[in-house]
């Protein structure tokens, strides 16, 4: 590596924390007008406060009646009044569960709570994370800790009341399983997950590429618990006419914001060049085919027979995970929270490891500085293009697959 190179990279830690930590600042000027708007009912968390407060009235049967979550929803929220529309509830009827305490309270009331538990979740993610990963402990507190509260896809997160930093502590729980070879305790983690379950299926196919059963064992188990949960809370009939409430909805996005410009995974790079605001049947077509490829492809790049405490197994890994997300039919930019601690160790990779030849290293900075730096992210949904902040993931896939081969041309490397 050139000495000017290696001079910039030292100074790099030190820029990324004044972005940090400016971003932080900035987000913290914003919350008076953020808070208004959630106070009004516009905060994404309208729709999980409404599922728990149905399932509190003891009627979780009509959980997925758009009349109900209306009639639930005009007794809190100014926006559903002012529209005369309810935010709709998506996900599974498990999780209604988890928000049924918070019926207790008022809506703000439990907006606030929620928050702060939100950012609890996240910095003990942080702390978990870096703990079992030696990589990440080079990063100094000052850089590592920032990065996670100024990263825009947690902090939008948080603004809509959004479930993204449960989703982050159950992905890193599932991490750090597979790491120490805990597979099933990985599997119950990653059978909670399925909240997003759009995300988490593409992954369940790379674990059967990969044939890891005690991972799929404790999945299954953990999966089919929360199966029989929802059963109880909608009915055998509701559970059944879940899918068919998704499908009705997928076909009017206004009504759910399901915009396939918006998406940074796969279909928004395929679908958003056309009416970014609806989906093709035709290109849903190509977005699956694509989709498959691209995880064949990341099991092919997860070598589970080298140690797990090396870093070509946590590279294969994280390449699974980003290829998950990409193939993720519903991605959201708050979505994007689960690649943070990713990001992070690309940017480790490419500031020190030097067993990594000058190229591969860029295109790890670059991909990492791509999904670290929130001005973009302003940038991209003020012209409608968050669609292409799947370059960056892509950018990612490729440097960890470079690397992945570097890596395999040395012996004795931890994490």
């Amino acid at each position: 590596m050139s000495p000017n190179l290696n001079a910039f990279n030292k100074k790099v830690p030190a820029y990324a924390a004044v972005v940090f930590w400016a971003m932080i600042l900035g987000y913290a000027w914003m919350a008076p007008r953020v808070y208004s708007y959630a106070r009004n009912g516009y905060a994404d968390f309208s729709m999980f406060y409404t599922a728990g407060q149905i399932v509190h009235r003891g009627q979780g049967h009509q959980l997925y009646d758009t009349a109900m979550q209306m009639q639930v929803q005009r007794e809190f929220s100014q926006s559903a009044v002012l529209r005369n529309r309810a935010l709709l509830y998506l996900r599974a009827p498990f999780e209604a569960l988890l928000f049924v305490p918070f019926a207790e309270v008022s809506y703000i009331q439990a907006y606030r709570v929620w928050v702060f538990l939100c950012g609890i979740l996240v910095l003990a993610t942080a702390w978990l994370l870096r703990e079992r990963i030696a990589a990440l402990r080079t990063l100094p507190g000052w850089l590592y800790y920032p990065a996670y509260f100024s990263f825009f896809p947690i902090a939008y997160g948080f603004v809509l009341g959004q479930d993204c930093a449960l989703m982050l502590l159950l992905i890193a729980l599932f991490l750090v399983g597979l790491l120490e070879g805990r597979d099933v305790f990985a599997g119950c983690m990653l059978g909670l997950a399925l909240i997003k379950f759009q995300l988490v299926l593409p992954l369940v196919l790379i674990l059967v590429l990969k044939r890891l059963f005690r991972v799929l064992g404790g999945f299954v188990v953990v999966a089919s618990a929360l199966t029989a949960v929802s059963a109880w809370i909608v009915g055998w009939s509701g559970l059944k006419a879940y899918p068919a409430y998704l499908l009705r909805l997928n076909h009017v996005p206004a009504a759910v914001a399901i915009y396939p410009g918006l998406m940074p995974s796969l279909r928004g790079l395929v679908e958003g060049w056309t009416d970014p605001m609806h989906s093709s049947r035709t290109l849903d077509i190509v977005t699956a085919a694509l989709s498959l490829v691209v995880l064949v492809w990341a099991a092919q790049q997860w070598d589970t027979a080298v140690p797990r405490t090396s870093r070509t197994y946590l590279a294969g890994l994280s390449i699974a995970l980003m290829a998950a997300l990409l193939a993720g039919y519903h991605a959201f930019s708050y979505d994007l929270s689960l690649l943070c601690p990713i990001a992070l160790l690309a940017l480790q990779s490419a500031l020190r490891d030097e067993e990594l030849d000058t190229p591969t290293r860029r295109i790890l900075l670059f991909g990492a500085a791509g999904l670290l730096f929130a001005p973009l992210y302003l940038l991209l949904i003020w012209k409608a293009k968050l669609n292409l902040m799947a370059i960056f993931p892509l950018l990612l896939l490729w440097g960890y697959s470079r690397a992945i081969k570097q890596w395999r041309s040395h012996e004795g490397h931890g994490l």
